[in-house]
């Protein structure tokens, strides 16, 4: 558990904190009570709503008198709501916590320590990754070099989870917030833009958030989309100065078609898992039927106790 770290109001950053959230009532009020109860005292926390009809709301307004603003309407998805969220901050340090996620106890005043320490960094920590059954994973924060986001296949020490990332709120204004064409890597993409602009990362020892999976999770209901969104997202930013080959790209993206591909014939989806490999060999027919060979020969060995 972490330890409140000791400091006054008076120099304690404001800290500004969004959830966006749509039809999550099973879950947002533990979201909502995760960041009031870190007692910290310069906290700007802002619910955006996209016009929930499942209780979220009526959960929302059990707490209104704490939030600093809320609102339920239709938008246009989840990166609107974080960039209507981020119009109204007003803060130092900014991060949106999801109406599934979690801050741990006592996080906000690590943070707080840590950007006293250097203001105007990124300050990230450890994530939790959890389930109905527990916690099945601790990530430690690392490596969050432009190279590494850039070149995330060759990656080593590479630890980031964008819950436990909080981030100067002046820059992610200056860059326009997030992409709302992504859905499902604008904090990705958010990041590469941010360390474009020289800031320095701060990792801190202890554990800042906990990021839930379940079957409606955004992330887990479409793992397809999620996986296919990074490559082509990262190959648009064409001012980004680190070198990455088209044949890179085309090998990159052919390796993720195929493994999406692969989990479609394994479902018995086999009329996703051939558009999927098609689209595989249109990307880089050697990285594709690379990929495919190698995950059958290695299976194969494994089966057989083969060394």
């Amino acid at each position: 558990m972490l330890r409140r770290a000791v400091c006054s109001t008076d120099c304690a950053p404001r800290i500004s904190i969004v959830t966006p959230s749509y039809q999550q009532g099973g879950f947002i009020e533990e979201t909502i009570r995760s960041i009031l109860l870190q007692g910290y005292p310069n906290l700007e926390y802002i619910v955006i709503d996209g016009g929930s009809e499942d209780g979220t709301v009526e959960i929302i307004k059990k707490y209104e008198k704490h939030l600093t603003y809320w609102v339920s309407e239709r938008d246009r998805g989840q990166s609107h709501a974080i960039n209507k969220g981020i119009a109204r901050c007003t803060g130092d340090i900014f991060n949106w916590i999801n109406s599934d996620d979690l801050l741990t106890p006592g996080a906000l005043w690590e943070v707080a320590k840590a950007w006293r320490n250097k203001p105007g960094c990124i300050i990230s920590g450890g994530t939790e990754f959890f389930d109905n059954s527990g916690v099945f994973r601790c990530e430690t924060a690392g490596g969050q070099t432009l190279r590494n986001f850039a070149r995330f296949w060759e990656a080593e020490g590479f630890g980031w989870a964008q819950q436990s990332t909080f981030v100067p709120l002046h820059d992610v204004k200056a860059i326009g917030g997030v992409r709302e064409d992504l859905r499902y890597c604008m904090d990705y993409h958010m990041m590469v833009r941010l360390l474009q602009r020289d800031i320095s990362v701060i990792y801190v020892d202890a554990t800042l958030a906990k990021f839930r999976f379940h079957s409606h999770s955004k992330t887990v209901g479409a793992t397809e989309e999620f996986r296919l969104e990074r490559v082509p997202m990262l190959r648009s930013m064409n001012d980004v100065p680190i070198m990455v080959e088209d044949w890179e790209w085309d090998r990159e993206q052919a390796k993720r078609l195929v493994d999406v591909a692969r989990h479609a014939l394994g479902r018995g989806d086999v009329r996703t898992g051939l558009k999927f490999m098609a689209h595989a060999l249109q990307e880089s027919p050697f990285a594709a039927m690379r990929e495919a060979c190698g995950r059958t020969v290695g299976r194969l060995m494994r089966r057989h106790r083969i060394q």
